[in-house]
C-alpha cells in the first residue's frame, strides 16, 4: 500500500533550540541580554517590521549592530545553541515513517540561516533549512538583507513548499512558538493544515490545533499520531518502547485563557 506523504515543517528558535539566538549573537559582540530584549521590544510596538524579523532589522540598522557580525559569528553561535533533545531522532522517524504515513521534513525560521544549518549539522540536510539570508562582503562581514523569512515571509516558504512538494495543505503540519508563527499558521488553519504551538502563549493557543509544551523534539509527534493517524495513547508508548524511548510523564489540559474586568 502506498503511504500517505506529509510535510512536517517545524520553526527553530525556542521550538527546536532552548536559547534565544539572538541574544547569543548579542552577547558576542557585548550587548547584555537586557539591552537586546529591550531594542527588540521598542521595535516591535513601533510595528514597522514584520513579527519575528526584529533581529534582522538590528543586524541591518542599529549601530550596535551594524557592520560588526560575520558569517563566521552566526555559525559560532549556532554551534554554541542549546538543543532540544531527541532531534536527530525526530528526523529520523520522519524519514521512516510512521503507520501508513510518510513525512519531508522542513525547518522554516526567522532566525539567520548560516546559524541553523550550523546548528543542525549533521541532523537536517542543509537544502531543507529555510531561514533569514543576508550578504556577505569580501571580509565576511553582513552587507545587506537578501531576505527575511518573518511573518509573511514564512508563508511564502508554505507556499513554497506545498508547490515544490506536491503536497496538499491540509497535509503540512507546521510546529513554532512565538509571534513570527502567527501568520502561517492561520495561513494553514484557514486551509485545514495543522498547526502547533510550542509554547503556552494564548495568541498562539488559539490558533493551533494541539499545544505541546517539552524539552524534547519528539513530543510534537504525540499530536500527529493521535489526531491525524488514529493511533492509540497505548500505541503511541509501545512506538517510543520499540525504539527505546519511555514517555515518563504526559499531562493533558485544556487551557482557557480569562480576563474579567
Amino acid at each position: 500500500m502506498e503511504k500517505t506523504k506529509y510535510l512536517f515543517v517545524s520553526d527553530f528558535d525556542k521550538t527546536l533550540s532552548l536559547d534565544d539566538g539572538g541574544f547569543l549573537l548579542s552577547e558576542l559582540i557585548g550587548i547584555s541580554r537586557e539591552d537586546f530584549e529591550k531594542k527588540v521590544k521598542s521595535i516591535a510596538n513601533k510595528s514597522f517590521v514584520q513579527q519575528g524579523a526584529e533581529l534582522s532589522y538590528l543586524i541591518e540598522y542599529d549601530p550596535d549592530y551594524k557592520g560588526k557580525l560575520k558569517k563566521e559569528d552566526f555559525i559560532k553561535v549556532g554551534k554554541k545553541i542549546s538543543l532540544k533533545n531527541h532531534i536527530r531522532e525526530l528526523v529520523n522517524i520522519l524519514k521512516e515513517g510512521i503507520g501508513n504515513a510518510r513525512f519531508k521534513f522542513y525547518i522554516n525560521s526567522a532566525a539567520p540561516r548560516e546559524m541553523i544549518v550550523s546548528a543542525l549539522e549533521g541532523m537536517v540536510d542543509e537544502s531543507c533549512i529555510f531561514g533569514t539570508e543576508f550578504y556577505f562582503d569580501e571580509k565576511g562581514f553582513v552587507r545587506g538583507i537578501k531576505n527575511v523569512n518573518a511573518g509573511h515571509g514564512k508563508v511564502r516558504t508554505i507556499d513554497i513548499l506545498h508547490e515544490k512538494e506536491k503536497i496538499p495543505y491540509d497535509r503540512i503540519l507546521y510546529v513554532g512558538d512565538g509571534v513570527s508563527d502567527i501568520n502561517v499558521m492561520l495561513h494553514l488553519r484557514t486551509l485545514d493544515g495543522y498547526p502547533i504551538a510550542a509554547s503556552k502563549s494564548n495568541y498562539l493557543g488559539h490558533i493551533a490545533k494541539r499545544s505541546v509544551i517539552s524539552d524534547d523534539a519528539l513530543a510534537f509527534l504525540i499530536p500527529v499520531m493521535e489526531d491525524i493517524l488514529n493511533f492509540s495513547i497505548q500505541e503511541i508508548r509501545k512506538f517510543f518502547l520499540e525504539r527505546n524511548i519511555i514517555i515518563q510523564d504526559w499531562k493533558r489540559a485544556k487551557v482557557d485563557w480569562i480576563t474579567i474586568v
